[in-house]
This record gives C-alpha cells, sequence and structure tokens, in this order.
C-alpha cells in the first residue's frame, strides 16, 4: 500500500508540474488560465473558475492523494469505505460553459479509487451540473445537482479548503460531506459581505440511514431520480474568509421517501407510510490575525422517526446528534526569514461529536444493531504549500469512542492541488 501511495504521488506530481523550458506566453495561450481566487457563492476555488473568466469555456478541477496509517484494526462495520481507507486517490474535473454572460452551465466528473487495511478496492464516480441564471448581484437562480451549503467543508471540498489529510468527522458522520442534491437554490448578496441562499431539494432517503453514520448513507446521489420527498435549506453568510467570516446554515425535509411498511404482521407499522422528518443547523467562524488562523463549527441535527427506521432494518438511529471543531493554526516560515509564496502553517484541532446524543424512549435498552460513534479526535500536523494552488499535508490523529468501540489512532500523510 505503501507503494501504490509513492506511486500515486509520483504520478500526480507530474502531471501537475509544467514541462521545464516551455514559454511562459505560450503557456498563457492555453485553455488551462490561472484560477483568480474569487469564489462563486456555493462553489469553492476551482469550480469558481467560469464565473471570473472573460472566456466562454473553462476547465478547472482538483486532484488529491491520501495514505492512512491506522495504530490498530480499525472498524469496518459502516460499510462505508471512505470512512477507513488507507490509499485514496481523487480527481475532480470541472467544466464551464457561458452561453450568455447571464446564463453559466457547470458540470463536475468526480473520480475516487480507495483502498482498505483489509486489502479490498472501491472505484466510484460522482457528477454534478448545475446551470446558474445570473440576473444581479442580489438575487440569482441555481438549478441542477449543487453542493449543500450546510457547515464548511462541503462547499470548500478541494483539498487546500482544510487543513488535515481526511475532511473533518464532524463533517463526515454529522454533516455528510460530499453531500449534493437536486433541486434549485436562490441566492445572492442581501448587503455588502452578506451572502444568502434559500434552496429546495430532494430530501434524505431514511430507509438507507444507519447507525453509526447517521444521514450519510441517505444521501441521494442519483441527479435524475424523480424527487419523493422534499427539503429546504438555507444559509447566511457574513465577511471574508481572509479576514473575519460568521456563517449560519439550516436544512430541513421529508425523510420518508415515500417508504410503506409491508404487510407483515409481526411489524407494528405494517400498511403505513413512513413519517420520518430530519432537520440540522450549524454555525461556523473564522477569524484571521497576523499569521494566526482560528476556525470553529458547531452542527446539531435532529431526526423523528426513529422507531419506525427501526423497522426496516435493525437500525437505531439518534434522535438528536451534534458535533463541533476547534481549530488554531500558525504558519511559522515568516520567522524564519522566508519569502515568496511558501507557507508552512502548523496546526492542531479539537473535534467532539456524537451520533446518539439521544435515542428514542423505545429504542433505549436495545444493543442489537446499535453502533455509536461518540467520538472524541484532536489532530495535529502541518501544511508545507509551495504555492497557494498545492498542498503537502501530514498529521497524527489522538482517537477516542466513548461508546466502547475501538477506535484506533491513525498517521494521514497527503498531497492535493487546485488548478
Amino acid at each position: 500500500m505503501k507503494k501504490q501511495f509513492l506511486l500515486g504521488l509520483l504520478s500526480l506530481l507530474m502531471a501537475y508540474i509544467p514541462v521545464f523550458g516551455q514559454d511562459q506566453h505560450v503557456e498563457e495561450k492555453k485553455f488551462l488560465e490561472e484560477l483568480t481566487y474569487e469564489k462563486q457563492p456555493g462553489f469553492a476555488n476551482a469550480s469558481s473558475k467560469i464565473f471570473t473568466s472573460e472566456r466562454k469555456f473553462t476547465v478547472s478541477g482538483f486532484g488529491e492523494i491520501n495514505y492512512v496509517n491506522f495504530q490498530g484494526q480499525k472498524d469496518k462495520s459502516s460499510g462505508d469505505m471512505e470512512l477507513y481507507y488507507s490509499n485514496l486517490f481523487r480527481t475532480g474535473i470541472w467544466l464551464g460553459y457561458k452561453f450568455t454572460d447571464k446564463i453559466i452551465m457547470v458540470g463536475e466528473l468526480q473520480t475516487e479509487y480507495i483502498t482498505d487495511q483489509f486489502r479490498e478496492g472501491q472505484l466510484d464516480f460522482a457528477y454534478e451540473l448545475v446551470i446558474d441564471f445570473l440576473l444581479s448581484n442580489q438575487f440569482n437562480i441555481r438549478v441542477g445537482n449543487y453542493p449543500m451549503g450546510i457547515g464548511w467543508v462541503n462547499q470548500n471540498d478541494e483539498p487546500i479548503g482544510f487543513k488535515t489529510v481526511n475532511r473533518p468527522e464532524v463533517e463526515r458522520l454529522i454533516i455528510p460531506t460530499a453531500w449534493m442534491e437536486m433541486g434549485v437554490l436562490f441566492y445572492g448578496f442581501a448587503l455588502p459581505d452578506l451572502e444568502y441562499a434559500l434552496g429546495l431539494t430532494n430530501g434524505f432517503n431514511g430507509p438507507n440511514f444507519t447507525s453509526g453514520t447517521w444521514a450519510r448513507n441517505g444521501r441521494n446521489h442519483n441527479m435524475f431520480e424523480v424527487p419523493s420527498s422534499w427539503a429546504l435549506n438555507g444559509k447566511l453568510q457574513y465577511g471574508d474568509e481572509d479576514d473575519f467570516l460568521i456563517g449560519l446554515s439550516g436544512y430541513y425535509g421529508d425523510a420518508s421517501k415515500g417508504y410503506t411498511f409491508a404487510k407483515n404482521y409481526e411489524n407494528p407499522y405494517a400498511g403505513q407510510h413512513l413519517n420520518s422528518q430530519m432537520g440540522m443547523f450549524s454555525a461556523h467562524g473564522i477569524y484571521n490575525i497576523g499569521n494566526l488562523e482560528l476556525f470553529g463549527l458547531y452542527t446539531k441535527g435532529w431526526l423523528t422517526g426513529t422507531e419506525q427506521l427501526y423497522h426496516i432494518d435493525g437500525q437505531i438511529l439518534g434522535a438528536e446528534t451534534y458535533g463541533y471543531y476547534l481549530q488554531a493554526a500558525y504558519d511559522i516560515l515568516p520567522h524564519f526569514g522566508a519569502s515568496g509564496d511558501w507557507k508552512l502553517p502548523l496546526f492542531a484541532r479539537y473535534e467532539r461529536l456524537n451520533t446518539h446524543q439521544r435515542i428514542h424512549k423505545d429504542l433505549e435498552g436495545i444493543h442489537e444493531g446499535l453502533a455509536m460513534n461518540d467520538l472524541q479526535v484532536i489532530s495535529i500536523g502541518f501544511n508545507a504549500q509551495p504555492k497557494k494552488s498545492v498542498v503537502f499535508k501530514a498529521n497524527y490523529q489522538f482517537r477516542k469512542n466513548f461508546a466502547g468501540a475501538p477506535e484506533p489512532d491513525q498517521i494521514e500523510f497527503g498531497v492535493g492541488f487546485i488548478f
């Protein structure tokens, strides 16, 4: 597995580094123009490229290679290999096209290959397609399979957007990043630096929820599916992430997915329709002062109908969940007289989450089918950035599951870039 990681790292670097001796003016004429790092609301840096380009067509994207070494055997009962992989190779290619200056289409194809410590492999593809109607700075419309604005990483999931090799556990197990849904979004700036968004999308697929990962397996990956349940999402965000920023976001919708219980007389809900509603709230903040960056995020989730969901496949789901993390990063290179684009922030992050903060009274005392993540994760590490678009990452995580399940510490290494 180490050999796979090193070969993947070499191929990624060879793909990124331009050929020596090429004329810079020739490079500028190519379709891979430089990023401006101006984000369109709801998108990260690379996916925003078409919105600031003077061209009708752009290509952008990201790549990352990660290696995770577990200090013990990792539990794989979740069935979601992304939560216990050892090697990851992920690329995303964005194609942007301007029909007019007011009508812009953006599509992404993301490819991910992962292997785990049990020497199993998995290849996944994800896609995204949206059309934005840019009416004014105050009001715009987005239609398609778009990333939800809950939390931070889900709309900033390129490798330079978060410090650890993996996305924070709070934004994988409570906020199920990466999370896209089919729907419509209205967004803009109500005031200078005050971004808002309000959307209507597919609701979660509650019958697919699992105990240890809560709503993660209920995401809808098929953008062509006719919605059988609906949900609202909203976001308010004020400020600039390079200075001071605060944000609030929320989600509420039907998680029943039109499910009807079979007429099995041993089931107390036989012949009835599932009635399950899901809500989520999140708040985040960023503060930069000199070489120091402070970040914090809190999220809270609610789920009704967990006593009914138990009778579908025996999963005991949290009626309430929560998660938060606090992070500090400090760039040490200025103290060594470094100049140029290089940055070397050291960081520490404390995470706490619980997928079962509260359990429905009818499910208390039942242990079969109960897989809990009552996690504490402390991460320390560094990011080496020779330029803003490239990052080499390393971190160690001290992990503990207060629910009693084994949760080994892990060492992580990664490299990523955007273009």
